[in-house]
């Protein structure tokens, strides 16, 4: 099972404790009989799709680069490539970004070019996901580097990161404020495990939040606080060396690379079990975006849902608690959410 270490598995223990199952994340109205996601383009690294194994991954299948130094100046590319070693949680070949590099190089961009550029309101819903794993440094070079995932716009403007420390293993985030900050989202990841990525962009409202595994870990953020351009032009593998001239050979695998345009109009909304109250309500946290609102739903069989509580996502956070208060008369209920229109 993938795992990720957070607060939110304690959570759910709470709730099994309670006999009660949250479940079953309603997409929201749109979702219920949507057209199909768009594809923009996805990958597997495979050699029926003309990846090649043991080479470098830059250079194929339209995927290009960018490494500089600590000046910010041109530097050689980084480590890169396609594997094809059979890997628990992955499937036939898969790509890496890592492992060595040129002495001046202090980061390095890797990404294949999506280019959307949305002319007319309202703007489209991208979706980004990518199954990775970061393997740890061995004694051979004891360092350790950041990895990340970067979503830039068509001018090459970068919106924001989620940044995962192989130091402390925390995964972070960063946006693209004036002066830009590392901030925690207080998860932590594993080395050689392998992890599910989804990213959300509502370009028409501005905003975005991230899942693994399905767990929230960034609630809805701006794609852009300096008002630029709400286009969606790649979605990159980075590796930050923390020294130049001595990197760790840590490195990143990721596989099942996908962006598509999602026929929704706001984020789906998630859901996470904070537990029994005193008065036997039990409350549940709905996590969407926010000014939408949202109705928790209980069901006994998944098939008859009945209405429970409604209320609006507040900012910041994106998110509102809503109880049920007749949890406490059933052996078990399932929950779920739909934004209201």
């Amino acid at each position: 099972m993938r795992r990720l270490r957070q607060r939110a598995i304690e959570c759910f223990r709470l709730c099994l404790m309670t006999t009660l199952l949250v479940t079953g994340i309603d997409r929201g109205f749109a979702d219920l009989n949507r057209a199909e996601a768009v594809v923009l383009y996805e990958t597997g690294f495979e050699p029926f799709e003309g990846f090649s194994p043991d080479q470098d991954l830059l250079g194929q299948g339209g995927w290009i680069a960018r490494a500089t130094d600590l000046a910010g100046d041109k530097a050689d590319a980084g480590g890169n490539g396609i594997l094809a070693t059979p890997l628990t949680g992955f499937s036939g070949q898969y790509a890496y970004i890592g492992y060595n590099a040129p002495q001046r190089t202090a980061d390095f961009n890797l990404w294949r070019p999506i280019d959307l550029d949305p002319v007319s309101s309202p703007l489209p819903f991208v979706r980004f996901c990518v199954s990775f794993q970061i393997e740890d440094s061995t004694t051979e070079a004891p360092f350790f580097d950041n990895f990340r995932w970067s979503i830039y716009n068509t001018e090459e403007h970068r919106f924001f990161s989620v940044d995962f420390d192989n130091d402390l293993r925390e995964v972070n985030f960063i946006l693209d404020e004036k002066n830009p900050a590392i901030r925690p989202t207080g998860f932590t990841f594993e080395n050689g495990i392998p992890y599910d990525l989804e990213i959300d962009l509502n370009l028409q409202r501005n905003i975005w939040s991230a899942r693994i595994n399905g767990t929230v870990i960034v609630h809805p953020q701006p794609i852009s606080n300096v008002g630029a351009r709400l286009s969606f032009g790649d979605a990159d593998a980075v590796w930050i060396i923390r020294e130049p001239g001595s990197p760790g050979d840590n490195y990143m695998i990721f596989d099942d690379y996908r962006t598509t345009l999602e026929p929704l109009s706001d984020i789906p909304p998630s859901l996470e079990p904070v537990g029994m109250l005193n008065s036997g309500a039990f409350l549940v946290r709905v996590i969407g975006e926010p000014g939408v609102t949202y109705r928790l739903e209980g069901s006994l069989n998944f098939q008859t849902w009945l209405p429970i509580a409604t209320g609006t996502a507040q900012s910041p956070g994106g998110y509102i608690d809503l109880q049920d208060g007749a949890a406490s008369a059933f052996p078990h209920r399932n929950y779920r959410a739909v934004s209201l229109p």
